[in-house]
């Protein structure tokens, strides 16, 4: 089913980039990979992982916009921390975006009923500027819904890493988990 497959992969690599040449003041090289797995065992048993990777190679990070920076937190990257909450920040503790991003998820749900499912899973990641930066870690339940239109999800999440102001959050998402 394309709105709710039992197994597959996804694979995403997106490149942008700016050169000074070319009506910019500065040179941006912008890359991002998105790997996404998903098994079925069973026909009521899943498991999904995602890993995302992304950089940015520039001259001057300080002119990079934020649109091409990175940011991490909220229910499609790391659960458990707000909306982008996971990045740099500068003297005023605004998040500033990362030079990198780094992310994985595993998650196993369980099929109890037709179109039903729990969900448990483990988050991981950041955008920082420097790849030796801690990742931040959260662990969450949640329960899935397969709709006419797709599946809807609703997780209950707790960021395991005060630094990062992890606490418990509730986050909601539509769509293919690929």
């Amino acid at each position: 089913s394309p709105l709710d497959p039992s197994r597959g992969y996804r694979i995403q690599f997106d490149v942008t980039g700016s050169h000074r040449a070319v009506i910019s003041d500065v040179d941006i090289l912008h890359a991002n990979v998105l790997v996404k797995g998903l098994y079925t065992l069973a026909d009521n048993h899943r498991f999904l992982s995602r890993f995302q990777f992304g950089g940015v190679a520039t001259n001057r990070f300080s002119d990079v916009p934020p649109s091409l920076r990175f940011f991490a937190g909220g229910d499609q990257t790391v659960r458990g921390y707000g909306y982008e909450t996971l990045s740099p920040r500068n003297s005023e503790d605004v998040a500033i975006g990362g030079r990198y991003l780094m992310v994985g998820s595993v998650e196993y749900q369980y099929e109890f009923t037709e179109n039903w499912r729990v969900a448990a899973f483990v988050d991981e990641g950041n955008a920082m500027d420097d790849l030796s930066d801690p990742l931040a870690t959260s662990v969450g339940l949640g329960i899935r819904w397969i709709s006419p239109v797709g599946p809807l999800r609703l997780d209950v999440a707790k960021g395991l890493d005060p630094e990062f102001g992890g606490e418990w959050r509730i986050h909601f998402s539509m769509g293919p988990e690929l």
